[in-house]
């Protein structure tokens, strides 16, 4: 062993406990586990121990995985093994500096914490709280420390106050952050749904109000004050209940009770719609909107109403429930708002219909007549437009967030921050985001004119822009070397050039991220033939089924990928299994790692869980989300309205062991009371916040090039995911391919030695 092999062995020794403690604070400690390993290790030859290394992975044995990172074996590749020894003392190195990093960020916390609760800020010391615990070894054991205690006892306190006050905010505020801190117990869950739907009913129909509250939060955490509030924003509630009518409420609600996997019938449907009724009259700021609610005694009566009727729906025979029965109980709750609270018809029809789904589970939900043009525009991969993304500011204008690269808007120069004051010489005034979407729109090959206003810019800029195909792209690599004049981005795949290790994200699971991942990987070997592949599925959400046994086939040649269930444990619809000539990245024989994390969920779920169950990958970084439910699209009315509903569950194919044992393969999802859901990562490796945040606010800068007509900024170099340690669950995985390919024949020889 060489001296500096050698002083670097006495450097890890020192550090040894230390780092193996950052096991479960942020990442994978590739520290030395005694001398006895490391005699073991110094007797392999370079391919014996690139393999047992890969097998220690892939098995999840990182005690071993560490020893034998512990000591690389010199051989005949001495500059390969010592760049390895190297990246393996700079991961040490990151390793320390976070644990540092984290112990004074954990002091810090603490005392801000205290300061807080001194000072009656009840909001910021339980957001401190949260940040404490995040930083602590023992999570469960910090809801036992003296100080987090006093401030969770008055934060439980302020809740209902800030009920009582109808400063729903404050209280949402609150259970999220104790949600969070008792995540272990499910604790708060529901209480936190429940006010988060007083929060939907006043961001809806209380506009105004929820203005206030807003301004006090703002208040409560030190923030710039918000702007006045626009009037216009008071008419907003017409479009979200704009097409609406009594059979779509009905038809939706029958197709739940018959198909939904958890549904119980008709019962509990209707007697959710009756809670989404009730919530409405006893959210006093919704007479801003609504007259009726701000006469007491007219609220009364309705609310003695729904109380009759939902005893009548408890005492009703389950024969008698059905699809007449909803329908007469509709009639009457209109009947009977026209009475007393007067609300208008499509408002009963919108939040009846709402109030049902929130009996089932939270993927389940009715696709409105104004949400439906997002809902498709999420599962294709491409719609036609001019590649902005619009929201309004304070002032209710309609602000530019940013043009999606390589769109005609993009091109064109516009930028982050413009604001859109006319379109096609119409003011914006007062317009909606769906009267902006409509208008901005068009038939591909047409042209409209935005009038834009810039700061700094007196007069409105006039841009006449051509609607073109807009693509949704969900694959990227390394680094964004330019675009095409198409607006198509040219990458870098390579994560490591040198031994050609390959870098892919999948930010979504669409129509065409399948082609476009073949794409890909024909330009990956286009370059050269790589020796390993990092998967990123990291807070990918998921998408189509489709998409995901697509790709799922590409790294599996045979055998089961996804298996659907129904609620009795019988199959949903045949077995999604490999074919063998679409596994053109199985066949290479390229090792691969996926990343994955708890913001991982669906589709992402899929391929890793297949992958795995295969042996086609090692996963690596933490426990995926747990979203293993089927979500079918049912039409509800002819062109306007559709039903997505949990029908079925999704269960991955055995692994070898579960085989053996003649079990099946894990359930995904994450049911009510689990203790063990998602895909559990062969290697864990977690990121603390601020290594996450720190990470994605570089990554964002690095993938987004100067729009046009701007002058040149200077780009992050991406490498500092790795070589400053913001990154530790990518770091990890790419030390596991730089190892395993240290033990492989090169590439290239291995096809010449094949011909």
């Amino acid at each position: 062993m060489t001296t500096k092999a050698t002083a670097n062995m006495k450097l890890l020794s020192r550090t040894r406990k230390v780092l193996l403690s950052v096991l479960c604070l942020g990442g994978v400690a590739i520290a030395a586990v005694g001398a006895t390993g490391n005699e073991r290790t110094s007797q392999l030859t370079i391919q014996e121990w690139s393999r047992l290394v890969w097998d220690s992975a892939s098995r999840g044995d990182q005690k071993r995985l560490e020893a034998y990172f512990d000591a690389v074996p010199d051989g005949p590749e001495n500059t390969r093994a010592q760049g390895l020894r190297a990246a393996v003392d700079q991961h040490n190195t990151n390793l320390q500096t976070a644990l540092d990093n984290r112990a004074e960020s954990l002091a810090k916390a603490r005392t801000k914490m205290q300061e807080f609760l001194a000072d009656g800020n009840v909001s910021r010391a339980l957001t401190s709280a949260v940040e404490v615990q995040t930083l602590s070894t023992d999570q469960k054991a910090v809801l036992n420390d003296a100080d987090v205690d006093a401030v969770v006892r008055r934060a439980k306190a302020e809740v209902p106050n800030a009920r009582r006050q109808g400063d729903w905010l404050y209280a949402y505020e609150l259970l999220y952050r104790l949600k969070i801190l008792y995540e272990h117990t499910g604790e708060y869950e529901q209480e936190l749904d429940r006010v988060n739907q007083r929060l939907g009913l006043l961001t809806h129909y209380a506009p105004e109000r929820l203005h206030e509250l807003r301004v006090l939060q703002a208040e409560r955490f030190d923030e710039e004050p918000l702007a006045e509030f626009n009037p216009a924003m008071t008419q907003d509630w017409q479009q979200r209940v704009d097409g609406i009518n009594h059979r779509m409420v009905k038809k939706a609600i029958e197709t739940a009770a018959e198909n939904h996997i958890e549904a119980g019938g008709w019962r509990p449907l209707l007697r959710g719609a009756l809670n989404g009724m009730r919530m409405v009259a006893t959210t006093p700021a919704l007479g801003e909107t609504f007259e009726g609610l701000k006469d007491q005694r007219k609220v009364n009566a309705w609310l003695d109403f729904l109380d009759q009727k939902q005893a009548r729906i408890i005492a009703t025979p389950d024969a008698d429930l059905g699809y007449w029965y909803a329908a007469r109980l509709l009639d009457k709750i209109v009947g009977e708002s026209e009475e007393t609270i007067n609300l208008p018809k499509r408002v009963i029809f919108r939040e009846f219909g709402d109030g049902a789904m929130r009996e089932l589970d939270k993927f389940s939900e009715i696709i409105w007549p104004n949400k439906l043009r997002r809902f498709k525009q999420s599962t294709h991969g491409s719609f036609v437009g001019v590649g902005i993304l619009i929201r309004h500011d304070e002032k209710r204008d309609i602000l530019v967030v940013n043009p999606l690269e390589g769109s005609p808007a993009y091109f064109a120069g516009i930028k982050p921050g413009d604001r859109i004051a006319q379109v096609d010489g119409a003011s914006t005034a007062g317009w909606s985001l769906n009267d902006a979407v409509d208008r901005i729109t068009g038939r591909e090959g047409t042209e409209v004119k935005l009038g834009i206003r810039r700061e700094g810019i007196d007069e409105p800029l006039i841009y006449t822009i051509q609607r073109d195909v807009i693509k949704i792209r969900s694959i990227k690599g390394w680094w964004k070397e330019r675009l095409e004049k198409d607006g198509e981005p040219v990458w870098d795949w390579f994560i490591d050039p040198s031994i050609r290790i390959a870098y892919i994200r999948l930010s979504a699971f669409n129509e065409d991220t399948h082609g476009d991942l073949k794409r890909a990987w024909k330009e990956i070997r286009r370059h050269g033939e790589p020796n390993g592949l990092i998967l990123d599925l990291r807070y990918n959400p998921g998408g189509l089924l489709t998409s995901a046994v697509d790709i799922s086939n590409l790294f599996v040649r045979e055998g089961v990928i996804v298996s659907g269930e129904t609620k009795d444990g019988s199959k949903a619809w045949p077995d999604r299994r490999a074919e063998p000539n679409k596994a053109i990245i199985a066949r290479q024989g390229v090792p691969t790692v996926v990343l994955i994390n708890q913001g991982s969920a669906s589709a992402s779920e899929i391929v890793a869980g297949c992958l795995q169950a295969h042996g086609a990958a090692i996963i690596v970084g933490r426990r995926s989300y747990g979203k293993g439910s089927v979500q079918t699209v049912h039409p509800i009315s002819r062109s306007s309205a559709l039903l997505k509903l949990t029908t079925q569950y999704y269960r991955l194919p055995p692994s070898a062991e579960q085989i053996a044992r003649g079990e099946k393969g894990n359930l995904v999802h994450k049911r009510p009371g689990a203790t063990d859901w998602g895909v559990n990562p062969d290697v864990k490796v977690n990121s603390t916040p601020q290594e996450i945040k720190a990470a994605y606010d570089l990554r964002q800068a690095a993938d987004i090039l100067a729009a046009a007509g701007d002058d040149h900024v200077e780009r992050p170099d991406i490498n500092g995911l790795i070589t400053d340690g913001l990154d530790p669950q990518l770091e990890t995985a790419l030390l596991i391919l730089q190892a395993r390919a240290l033990g492989m024949t090169p590439r290239g020889t291995r096809h010449a030695m094949a011909r």
